[in-house]
């Protein structure tokens, strides 16, 4: 929305409040609130000037600046008292006016910038596929199926049904899209937003992550991400037709296919990216395949429906708690990097394995090894950085403070 709109979608809902937004490299949602009556046009020009921390790892201590509200990125928050309207923000030094470096949504933005100046297609849809579980209160008579067979499952083995529900009515009233949502394996929940495009997608995972936790804090549980993911799935377009669609492997075209080789060419890096800021590395077994029978495989060709056009690529490697912004914008990258440069997936397409050495050959690991410590994801993104730094998306400084998060212990 342009600003006039904003004012006026305000005076329409009898908003009082509105909750500037930004993100962290971490991928963590901070925010200021405002009264509405301090919420003018010339604010979203402007800005309001704050002391803020982006990256607690180099910069711990609040340094200033400015906060420029985004018209086009806002939501209503369903759980205050008084109505409040959420606005994310850019971050923007307050020196230079220059956006920040280690702003992420940014960094988002200038992926899709990149995408249109490289002339390989001008509009990426995103399906985000959003895992959680909730951690029930002991003795509350509502525990989770002990079974991990709850993929899809129905009655009682399905606890979190109503809870998914209603967190799916909050997420609609807040401005959100959810496409479905299920039982997902080992006791989770999913909930699929709606292909979106990567910038909104990103806002959404992030507004979702929000209603959910804050619906299940209300109902006396808590939410829990470990050990899941955020899968996605990736359609890249020209002039509103895909880019991906063709007559070779499982309905893709060879730009499909190339996409596929980039990422599997970049898949260390995409990890390094991916597991910056999570507790401890990646537990998987993750392989650079692209196979819908090898769960482990890091992508994978997506037939959304008998339409021949509905073909899709989705990427697997990413854990539930990561910086969105900042993966998928490395993803996008490293599909761009695949395409620009004829990247062929090879024999990474459908793998079948004979042998343990077979596996070892396609591990997302050091020296074969699935199992990554951090040192060897901070070597990978400091020897294969080229591809993410290209168009100025991500930054040098944005690529040290990711090798710092792997530093620590």
């Amino acid at each position: 929305m342009k600003p006039k709109a904003v004012l006026a979608y305000c005076r329409e809902k009898g908003i009082k409040a509105f909750d500037l937004r930004f993100v962290d490299v971490l991928g963590s949602w901070r925010h200021v609130t405002f009264p509405v009556s301090s919420l003018t046009e010339a604010c979203f020009d402007e800005g309001f000037g704050h002391d803020i921390v982006l990256d607690p790892f180099s910069a711990p201590t609040p340094s200033h600046a400015i906060l420029v509200p985004q018209g086009a990125a806002n939501y209503l928050d369903p759980f205050t008292h008084q109505p409040t309207l959420v606005l994310l923000a850019s971050v923007q030094d307050a020196l230079l006016r220059e956006n920040s470096a280690l702003d992420s949504r940014q960094v988002a933005v200038q992926a899709m910038q990149y995408l249109e100046s490289s002339t390989i297609g001008d509009g990426v849809a995103v399906r985000a596929r959003c895992q959680f579980r909730i951690d029930r209160i002991p003795n509350s008579g509502l525990q989770s199926n002990a079974t991990d067979n709850t993929h899809l499952a129905c009655g009682p083995a399905d606890p979190d049904f109503h809870l998914r529900c209603e967190a799916a009515e909050i997420a609609s009233e807040a401005g959100l899209l959810i496409e479905r949502h299920f039982s997902g394996p080992h006791s989770s929940s999913e909930m699929v937003l709606k292909p979106s495009s990567l910038v909104e997608c990103c806002d959404d995972i992030l507004m979702l992550s929000y209603v959910v936790s804050q619906n299940a804090r209300r109902n006396r549980e808590s939410v829990s991400s470990n050990n899941l993911g955020l899968p996605s799935q990736w359609t890249i377009s020209r002039q509103g037709e895909s880019i991906f669609v063709g007559s070779h492997f499982r309905g893709l075209s060879e730009t499909g296919l190339h996409a596929i080789g980039g990422v599997l060419k970049h898949a260390d890096t995409l990890f390094a990216v991916a597991f910056a800021n999570a507790p401890d590395v990646c537990r998987s077994p993750w392989l650079k395949l692209c196979s819908s029978d090898v769960s482990e495989s890091v992508c994978r060709v997506i037939i959304a429906s008998n339409n021949p056009r509905d073909r899709a690529i989705e990427f697997c490697g990413a854990p539930a708690g990561c910086n969105p912004y900042l993966v998928y914008s490395a993803v996008l990258m490293a599909m761009i990097d695949g395409i620009q440069n004829k990247v062929s997936p090879g024999s990474a397409l459908e793998k079948k394995f004979e042998t343990t050495e077979d596996r070892s050959v396609f591990s997302i690991g050091f020296e074969g090894n699935p199992v990554q410590g951090r040192r060897e994801l901070k070597n990978n993104l400091i020897g294969d950085c080229d591809f993410l730094m290209r168009g100025e998306v991500f930054s040098s400084e944005l690529i040290e403070s990711l090798s710092r998060q792997l530093s620590q212990d």
